[in-house]
């Protein structure tokens, strides 16, 4: 179980708008959805493993305490922490205890 102090990545959840352009050409945009700290396990942790069976295209997983926000944000969303950016594969409330929310994700290409 991660504790706050273990919190020590700073994350942004990004979700992407569209509009037009001069010529009516949609121009996809990421905007800050919300921001957060977590932990982070990467498939090189010990305990990645576990995670690793459920979802192999997951590279890392972030566990944030909780907010109505990250519960919410959706794989349509991506998540940027120091200059990189991961595709979000899956949000869960762990235990759906409203605590903790563990994000599962994939580096971008």
């Amino acid at each position: 179980m991660a504790c706050v102090a273990s919190y020590n990545k700073k994350l942004v959840i990004q979700s992407q708008s569209s509009t037009a352009d001069a010529h009516g050409h949609p121009v996809d945009t990421w905007t800050q959805y919300t921001t957060s700290f977590a932990s982070v396990l990467s498939k090189g942790g010990r305990e990645f493993w576990k995670i690793d069976q459920v979802n192999a295209d997951v590279s890392h997983v972030w566990t944030c305490p909780y907010s109505a926000a990250l519960a919410a944000a959706t794989p349509d969303m991506q998540l940027v922490s120091e200059g990189v950016t991961y595709e979000i594969e899956s949000v869960i409330d762990i235990d759906l205890e409203h605590k903790r929310v563990q994000i599962q994700t994939k580096r971008a290409v």
